[in-house]
């Protein structure tokens, strides 16, 4: 083999893309060429060196990508830590300026009794204008026997306008000693039969029999 077709595949040779025939031919050369197993020695030191440079280089690409990547993350973090905070806090805000429901005070309610037609009506409103009431009431004992008076800031809603003007609980009577139900079905009034009115500070109870026909 010549010299100058060894030099020219001496590249090749070192990257290992040429055939076993030739690099039997080479290696047969070098064992009688000083001259080109030199060459070869010092293209292969050229290469490892670029080599090894490519490798440095591309580890500093991988390090600074890691570090923007590292960096973008802790931002997105630090920007989704500061959206959820200020949706908390506005969520607080709604909730103690227009929701924030409790117990009404009985002060500021104005509860109102009254009777037509075999049914008595209790009607809760609120005395501030600021405000309105809702109820909840439980039946435990088949028919209303709790109820709690709840007041809350008026957040300008449908169902806040409906309710401004107070709401009601009614109770229908087929006589002084019956109720009728929602459901339609009768149920005998015992004398010790009451409801109580929950308020924050303070109950009211009124007997069930009470509520038969109030002027």
């Amino acid at each position: 083999m010549e010299h100058n077709v060894f030099k020219d595949l001496a590249s090749a040779y070192i990257e290992g893309l040429t055939s076993e025939k030739t690099n039997n031919q080479m290696n047969k050369h070098m064992a009688q060429c000083e001259e080109c197993r030199s060459y070869l020695n010092e293209m292969k030191e050229e290469f490892f060196r670029k080599d090894e440079n490519e490798r440095t280089k591309e580890k500093r690409n991988i390090d600074y990508f890691k570090k923007v990547r590292s960096n973008n993350r802790k931002k997105v973090l630090v920007i989704v830590s500061s959206l959820v905070s200020v949706f908390l806090l506005l969520i607080a805000i709604y909730y103690f300026a227009f929701v924030d429901m409790r117990l009404a005070d009985a002060d500021n309610v104005e509860a109102n009794i009254h009777s037509q037609d075999m049914t008595t009506t209790l009607t809760f409103k609120p005395s501030k204008e600021n405000r309105y009431l809702l109820t909840m009431e439980n039946s435990d004992e088949g028919y209303i026997n709790s109820i709690f008076v709840y007041e809350m800031r008026d957040d300008f809603s449908p169902s806040a306008k409906l309710l401004k003007d107070g709401i009601s609980v009614r109770y229908t009577f087929v006589d002084n000693n019956t109720l009728l139900l929602d459901d339609g079905k009768q149920l005998k009034i015992k004398d010790e039969d009451k409801v109580t009115i929950h308020y924050k500070d303070r109950t009211e109870e009124i007997l069930v029999k009470d509520l038969y026909e109030i002027e």
